[in-house]
């Protein structure tokens, strides 16, 4: 009788144990999905509200998002815009997965020729052009203005809240130097796994995104002050009619 009694003790307290660790999760989980709302509530918007000389991103958020596979059957190009800008975070994690460091030893997201990482990546707001510098995850004043509707020849681009010029800076190919096909070549593949990234972060957000070649490369490369190098491609972001 008392072998029986110990027995059900044990097994009553082990159920209590369990239940409570459970429960202490559940209020984890739960604890942690009320400060990803909080966080979002919080959302700051100030590329928006005027133009920076230089400017701090947000530390890009690397963990979560939608599951590859997912993300890659939801990949597709939108080219309806409605007028309405992205947070901060949106644009420095957007930023990151398109060409950002994600290691220790300095190299991207994307893959380059020898490393060369000479893919540029430029960011069109209402307010101004900046230059994405990734090391350093901050954005730097090139002009100033609203020279988004410059980035492409569509209509689309009128409505769209940011653009991104991908450029292909030559002075990083020193390697290449004397094979001027060799720079045109590998800048035009690797700027091909730059606008992908950023394809399956938009897919993976939810937000509409097209990229475009039919654009005014002599125009676009002296707004930016491109000396040794070309505009490969364009890439407006945003919102579209259905979010």
């Amino acid at each position: 009788m008392r072998k029986f009694l110990y027995q059900n003790v044990g097994i009553m307290l082990v159920f209590a144990l369990s239940t409570g660790v459970q429960g202490c999760g559940s209020a984890d989980k739960s604890k942690a999905e009320q400060e990803n709302v909080s966080q979002k509530k919080e959302a700051t918007y100030t590329l928006s509200e005027q133009s920076h000389a230089e400017f701090s991103l947000p530390q890009p958020q690397k963990t979560g998002g939608m599951p590859l596979m997912e993300a890659l059957l939801n990949r597709k190009t939108t080219r309806v815009f409605v007028d309405k800008m992205l947070s901060d975070q949106q644009i420095s994690d957007l930023l990151w997965a398109s060409n950002g460091v994600n290691r220790e030893d300095g190299k991207r997201t994307a893959p380059s020729a020898s490393n060369c990482q000479e893919i540029d990546i430029y960011l069109f707001t209402k307010n101004a052009i900046y230059f994405y510098d990734a090391p350093t995850n901050t954005l730097k004043r090139i002009k100033e203005g609203d020279f988004v509707r410059q980035a492409g020849n569509n209509d689309f681009f009128a409505n769209a809240p940011i653009a991104l010029a991908f450029v292909g800076n030559y002075d990083k190919m020193a390697r290449y130097a004397d094979r001027p096909e060799a720079q045109e070549f590998y800048s035009a593949t690797d700027v091909g796994f730059v606008s992908q990234n950023l394809y399956l972060y938009c897919a993976s957000e939810g937000l509409a995104t097209v990229v475009c070649g039919n654009i005014e490369r002599d125009v676009i490369q002296s707004l930016l002050g491109v000396a040794n190098g070309k505009v490969l491609l364009t890439q407006p972001v945003g919102y579209t009619e259905d979010n």
